[in-house]
């Protein structure tokens, strides 16, 4: 069993591991409780936006929503997967090799802010042929219009966090995101309250896209003094023998990240249509919440991948060690958030959508729902980026597409059937359609990894929490939430993560090596 090999990489290990250790801690701590931040703010703009704007018989929320969908993929096309590829070549050489660090930066830059620039003419096409089918009002056509601008300023911002990634310095950039979310927020709130709508919103994203930018360049130059940004911006540069090998590297990655947004978003192109607006606004309300729990993987993913790529070359090993502590820490974590959003949803949704019941009860069963594929989400974020730094993004893209085809199948087959519960079915079957070969292929490389062993102990802890609900539950007798009904679920909510985290102290699922190693770490966090 892998587990049993955890004494290596036990505190009884030399002070250079243990930093290391205190620096997963770190990295891994401190952007998630910015991230934590930054969703809390967001979410309290989002109460504002459906207060202000949602359930309008023109519908400018869902345009707006549109419009953030638009800017997901194109930026994910912008990316290409030079971030990635930027962080984990660098992480390599680890500080060794100055001068390819900063032709890699200048080229992965060039070549997202040309593909960002190519962007323009699909996305214009694309607005144009939604304004001819009265598909999108003009307000909704100039929201997608200023967030794509977003993407040039954006392309910036991201090539310098990947090169701190590689750095493993996680926690600036995480301060960041906090204060320009900041200043997002307060734009956005002053564009709603002057009656400028949508594209008020649009042009507050713009102007913070571009002040995080700013930031980002005064950075780079205090902090990597030698590293000269100047870069060919011409068409030359795509021909390039360098950069053709680095758009090849980092197609599959790009794919990945695409599919990805497909078959998690696809389902609101098909809800819209279908269903129309409003029933699209009561989904996203679903989502509005989930945006906190999707920061969980990343958090532990991006601290750990400049680890897992110099193990994947080095010592396969511990790679695997690394990976199934991270896959234990994340199913343990897992089953109370989705007992309590369970508990919570109809005051979750009510928050969300300002204080208003004519989003439920269809948003918070949505929601009840959609949770259930926290889990296998957890599992297959860290075992994507186990595979990437294996080099074998060029699999993954083979799972993904085949997982768009199940959920665009699945979609089509039960929204007209089931609505936005349907569509919420979807998403836990693509997940777990996606598990299958990532499983078998790290299997392949580092060893099949205990899932099952790994899972039974949160899973026996979830089923004596999920009884409890299930006798509580009756009592709540209600479908709608106040802030008048908030201690009555608080007192719930907070019985049951009690009952959960007693269920797993007499379970006992770390080893002792591990409990010194996670207090040690965080001791020294």
């Amino acid at each position: 069993m892998v587990e049993q090999e955890s004494p290596e990489v036990s505190l009884h290990e030399p002070p250079a591991a243990q930093h290391a250790a205190r620096r997963v801690a770190i990295n891994a701590t401190n952007p998630f409780v910015a991230q934590v931040a930054t969703k809390a703010l967001m979410l309290g703009y989002t109460f504002l936006q459906f207060r202000l704007l949602g359930g309008q018989a023109t519908a400018p929320l869902a345009d707006y929503f549109l419009a953030g969908i638009i800017l997901l993929y194109t930026s994910t096309i912008s990316d290409w997967g030079l971030s990635t590829l930027l962080t984990r070549e660098v992480a390599k050489s680890e500080g060794t090799q100055e001068r390819h660090t900063e032709e890699l930066f200048r080229r992965t830059l060039g070549l997202r802010l040309l593909i960002s620039l190519a962007l323009f003419v699909p996305v214009g096409l694309f607005v144009a042929a939604y304004l001819a089918l009265s598909s999108l009002s003009v307000a909704g056509a100039w929201t997608v219009l200023l967030l794509t601008l977003s993407l040039l300023p954006g392309a910036f911002s991201g090539s310098v966090t990947a090169l701190l990634y590689a750095r493993e310095r996680m926690s600036l950039p995480a301060a960041i995101g906090v204060a320009t979310s900041v200043v997002n927020v307060a734009l956005g709130v002053g564009a709603l309250l002057m009656g400028w709508g949508i594209v008020g919103l649009a042009v507050a994203a713009l102007t913070s896209t571009v002040i995080t930018a700013i930031i980002f360049y005064r950075i780079l130059r205090r902090d990597f003094p030698t590293l000269q940004i100047g870069t060919d911006f011409s068409g030359a540069l795509l021909r390039d023998a360098a950069s053709i090998s680095l758009l090849k590297a980092g197609m599959p990655l790009m794919l990945n990240a695409l599919l990805v947004g497909l078959f998690f978003r696809v389902d609101m192109l098909i809800i819209r249509p279908a269903l129309g607006s409003f029933a699209a606004e009561q989904y996203q309300a679903a989502y509005g919440f989930l945006n906190f729990v999707l920061l969980i993987t990343p958090a532990v993913t991006l601290a750990l991948f400049p680890r897992m790529s110099r193990h994947a070359q080095s010592d396969r090993p511990r790679l695997a060690l690394e990976y199934t502590f991270a896959l234990k820490v994340l199913l343990i974590l897992s089953v109370p958030i989705v007992a309590l959003t369970v508990w919570f949803a109809p005051l979750l949704i009510s928050v969300v959508t300002g204080l208003t019941t004519k989003y439920l009860p269809e948003g918070a069963v949505a929601l009840q729902i959609l949770i259930f594929f926290l889990p296998l989400s957890f599992i297959n974020g860290v075992t994507q980026y186990v595979l990437i730094a294996l080099d074998l993004q060029r699999l993954i893209t083979r799972a993904f597409a085949a997982t768009v085809v199940v959920n665009l199948a699945a979609n089509l087959a039960l929204v007209p059937l089931m609505g936005i519960y349907g569509a919420a079915l979807a998403t836990i079957l693509s997940e777990l359609v996606l598990l299958g070969p990532f499983m078998l292929w790290t299997g392949r490389e580092i060893g099949a990894v205990p899932l099952l062993s790994l899972a039974i102990k949160p899973l026996l802890a979830g089923m004596v929490v999920a009884g409890l609900a299930w006798l509580l539950w009756p009592l709540m007798g209600r479908w709608s939430a106040s802030w008048g009904d908030f201690l009555l679920y608080a007192g719930g909510g907070l019985l049951l993560l009690l009952l959960y985290a007693g269920a797993m102290l007499a379970l006992r699922p770390f080893t002792p090596d591990e409990v010194k190693g996670l207090q040690k770490a965080l001791r020294r966090a």
